[in-house]
């Protein structure tokens, strides 16, 4: 698992953001009528108010929250790869190989002695390798 920098300073910078997002999610809230999202945001504002005025005794929050935060940002990249997998690349495949018959698209050359195709520009010189673009 990837470790996290709980220092005083990243705590307090988190609690400071999370004030100022939370803090407007709860304004929202509140200016559409909506208690129980203005209660919610409010209350995770107040949190991130806490993480800046009490960085220290709450660590162990801040922590457990990163925690929970990998674990949802792992579970999710999972899901996203297998959805793209399963729902754009494998339907591709089969249809590649449906309707073409080979998973290339020319048949190899069994005369040839090489692939190889002759380059017709000059080599280029090693500053080009250095600095690309």
């Amino acid at each position: 698992m990837t470790s996290f920098s709980t220092d005083t300073k990243a705590i307090r910078k988190f609690g400071l953001i999370a004030l100022i997002f939370f803090g407007l999610l709860a304004g929202l809230g509140w200016w559409r009528d909506r208690t129980l999202v203005t209660v919610f945001f409010g209350c995770l504002a107040t949190l991130g108010l806490g993480f800046v005025l009490l960085p220290e005794p709450l660590r162990p929050v801040y922590s457990g929250w990163l925690t929970a935060a990998h674990f949802i940002g792992r579970m999710l990249t999972l899901l996203m790869l297998a959805l793209t997998f399963y729902l754009v690349i494998t339907p591709f495949a089969l249809g590649k190989r449906l309707f073409s018959g080979r998973p290339l698209p020319m048949a190899p050359d069994p005369e040839a002695d090489s692939y190889w195709v002759p380059r017709g520009e000059p080599l280029q010189p090693r500053e080009r390798f250095i600095k690309r673009f």
